[in-house]
C-alpha cells in the first residue's frame, strides 16, 4: 500500500490541475462573451448590414422588428413619435423601463392620449405647438436608428403601408437624441440642420424638417438629378412646387410614375392629382379600406428618399417631421424597393377608374 502512495497522489494532483485548468476556460469564455455582447452594435435578428429596409408589403413583421430592438436596448430608447399606442410596444417599453433602461418619448399630445398612465417610468414629453410633432423615429442605445412612415400603432404596423428604414450609425442617433431632449411641450426645439455621412460604401442624408429651410430646395435638386425614372408613394401632397418639378422631369423624358391614398386622393390631394392627370403623369390611386400611408421617392432605382413627411407646406414649415435620403441603392435594397413598388401597382388603380 505504501508503495502505491506516490501514483494516488500523482492522481490527485493531476485532477486538481484539470479542474483548475478547466475553471479558468470557463472564466475566459464567460468574459470573452460578455465582451462580445457590449462590443457589438445594438442589431435586430436577420440584419445583414448597416442599413436595412423594412415593409410590411413585404411580409415583414414591423411589431416584431420593433419589440425585438427594444427588448434588446441595454442603456437607453428614445422616442419621438407621433402616435403610440400599439399595446405589445408599450408593454416592450415598459418592461425595459422597469428592468433600468431609460425610456424617453416625444409625442404629439393628441395622438397618444394616456400614455403617461401606460409608461409611468418613462419621461414623456406631450407637445402641443403650432404644428404637429410627427416623426416616427426609434433609437436604441444612441446608435441603432428606426425611422420612416409608420407610427407605432396596431392598424400603421399591421395594415396599412409603410416603409421603415434601420440604420446603424452612432453619430446620427446622437444628434436626434439630443433634438429630442431639447423639444419641449409648448413645440420649441434645438435646431438640427441637415447631416450627411456613409454607411460602408452608402451616402446618407438627413434633413430636420422645420429646422432646415434648404430641405424642399434638395428635394427639387433630387428630381432634377434623374435621368430614367422618378415613382413616387405619398400619402398626402399638396406641393405644387414639387409637381411642376416632376411634370418637367416627364417633359424631358424621365418616366415618372405616382402612387396616392385614395382618400387623400379624393380629398386635400385632390387638386394635386387632377393637376398631374392633366399634364400626362401616370398616376394611380390606392384600392381596399387600408391607408397607402407611404411618403417616398425612388429614383432611377439608385436614390431612395423616405420619411415621416408629406408632401405639404405643413409639413415643411410647421410640423416636426424629417426625410432621409439613401443613395446608391444596394442590389438588395433596389429589390426590396421594387418589390414594394409591384405591390403598390398591384393594390391601386388608374386614375381613370377611380373617380
Amino acid at each position: 500500500m505504501d508503495n502505491q502512495s506516490p501514483n494516488y497522489l500523482k492522481v490527485i494532483r493531476a485532477s486538481i490541475l484539470a479542474i483548475f485548468i478547466a475553471l479558468l476556460l470557463f472564466v475566459a469564455i464567460q468574459l470573452t462573451g460578455l465582451y462580445y455582447e457590449y462590443s457589438q452594435p445594438t442589431q435586430i435578428p436577420g440584419s445583414k448590414g448597416p442599413i436595412e429596409l423594412y415593409s410590411n408589403q413585404t411580409q415583414d413583421d414591423l411589431v416584431h422588428i420593433f419589440q425585438q430592438a427594444i427588448e434588446g436596448a441595454k442603456e437607453s430608447i428614445t422616442l419621438i413619435i407621433y402616435a403610440l399606442t400599439d399595446p405589445q410596444i408599450i408593454q416592450s417599453l415598459q418592461s425595459k423601463s422597469e428592468s433600468g433602461v431609460q425610456v424617453y418619448i416625444v409625442c404629439d399630445a393628441r395622438a397618444s392620449p394616456g400614455i403617461s398612465y401606460r409608461l409611468p417610468r418613462a419621461v414623456i414629453i406631450k407637445r402641443l405647438g403650432q404644428g404637429l410633432t410627427h416623426q416616427k423615429i426609434v433609437i436604441i442605445d444612441n446608435r441603432l436608428i428606426f425611422l420612416g412612415s409608420a407610427n407605432l400603432t396596431t392598424s400603421s404596423l399591421n395594415l396599412h403601408s409603410n416603409l421603415i428604414l434601420s440604420i446603424d450609425n452612432p453619430n446620427l442617433a446622437q444628434a436626434l437624441t439630443k433634438r429630442a431632449k431639447s423639444m419641449d411641450e409648448e413645440g420649441g426645439y434645438s435646431p438640427l440642420l441637415h447631416k450627411e455621412t456613409t454607411a460602408l460604401d452608402q451616402n446618407l442624408e438627413l434633413w430636420v424638417l422645420p429646422d432646415d429651410s434648404n430641405a424642399a430646395k434638395r428635394m427639387i435638386d433630387l428630381f432634377r438629378t434623374a435621368k430614367k425614372t422618378i415613382k413616387v408613394a405619398m400619402f398626402t401632397w399638396t406641393r405644387e412646387d414639387f409637381s411642376k418639378e416632376l411634370i418637367e422631369a416627364a417633359k424631358r423624358g424621365v418616366k415618372v410614375e405616382a402612387v396616392m391614398d385614395r382618400y387623400s386622393g379624393k380629398g386635400a390631394s385632390a387638386k394635386t392629382v387632377r393637376y398631374l392627370k392633366q399634364n400626362g403623369i401616370d398616376i394611380r390611386l390606392s384600392t381596399g379600406n387600408k391607408l397607402m400611408h407611404h411618403k417616398f421617392a425612388y429614383i432611377d432605382e439608385t436614390i431612395l428618399v423616405n420619411g415621416s413627411a408629406n408632401w405639404t407646406k405643413m409639413a415643411f414649415e410647421d410640423n416636426d417631421d424629417f426625410f432621409i435620403v439613401l443613395y446608391p441603392l444596394s442590389i438588395e435594397q433596389q429589390d426590396k424597393m421594387n418589390r414594394i413598388w409591384n405591390a403598390l401597382i398591384k393594390g391601386s388603380e388608374p386614375i381613370e377608374a377611380s373617380q
